[in-house]
């Protein structure tokens, strides 16, 4: 009798001690499931984030302004986009702090994982951050450049008028001119005001920005103003030579007064 209670106790403590290895195996392997889904979630956002990293780091930021506008706007749709994966990220690595509190056998690849899921989101928040600033940068210059156009057409299509070499043929007709350069004259001056010191200025806040694109800036900047001040020159050699010419015309007229008496 003595010999089977001994048996019977042994065997009562080994049944013990095996459901208790198999709570312990199947808590474990409750937890490496938990594990196994959290890092899956983890595993799809740096998928996504490697994704996004490709396209941030393409380096065509538009070559016109409708191009840039549109690369504006889909990067406005990734950084809506991004916003959302940010929180489903802070959730998931929320969930796998709650794994730590209850002591997951994963603990340290968690916390890893964790980690690491961060750090790939600043990366790609620095990237993002750079490639919005350069499609702003190339949308100013662009803006600088196209205004920089218009107001040269605008001082091309003057020029055809300081260019023309009718001054009159009497002193009735060199008055006419001597009015309507008058006229070109006062819309030099407000388009001084409206154009030349609208460029000057958007040229000054972009050099004073420290933009890449600053000596194009510099340099189309500088041809559009020697345009400028050429036709300011050639104007007034025109206005004088017809103040001249009117004057020639009016010692003319008193000749002939003089003649006539």
């Amino acid at each position: 009798v003595p010999e089977i209670e001994l048996r019977l106790k042994a065997l009562n403590q080994a049944w013990t001690e095996l459901k208790q290895l198999a709570a312990t195996r199947g808590q474990k392997l409750d937890e490496s499931l938990t594990y196994q889904q959290f890092l899956a979630k983890v595993e799809e956002e740096e998928a996504w984030i490697s994704e996004k990293q490709q396209l941030l780091g393409v380096e065509d930021y538009g070559d016109t302004m409708a191009a840039v506008q549109g690369l504006l706007k889909k990067h406005d749709a990734f950084e809506t986009d991004f916003q959302a994966h940010r929180d489903r990220c802070k959730n998931i690595c929320e969930d796998g702090r709650k794994l730590v509190a209850d002591e997951n056998h994963h603990t340290d690849s968690i916390n890893q994982r964790c980690h690491q899921l961060q750090t790939k989101l600043d990366h790609l928040a620095a990237l993002a951050g750079r490639r919005k600033a350069k499609l702003v940068d190339n949308s100013a210059y662009l803006q600088f450049m196209w205004k920089a156009d218009v107001v040269e057409s605008w001082i091309a299509d003057k020029e055809t008028h300081v260019k023309n070499e009718e001054f009159g043929r009497d002193l009735s007709s060199v008055q006419t001119l001597l009015t309507k350069q008058e006229t070109f004259d006062a819309g030099l001056t407000a388009f001084e005001h409206e154009g030349i010191q609208n460029i000057t200025a958007l040229k000054d806040q972009l050099l004073a920005a420290d933009h890449d694109q600053s000596p194009a800036i510099s340099q189309r900047h500088a041809d559009v103003i020697s345009r400028w001040q050429k036709l300011l020159s050639d104007s007034d050699a025109r206005k004088q030579r017809l103040i001249r010419m009117q004057e020639q015309y009016r010692e003319i007229e008193d000749l002939f007064l003089m003649f006539a008496k």
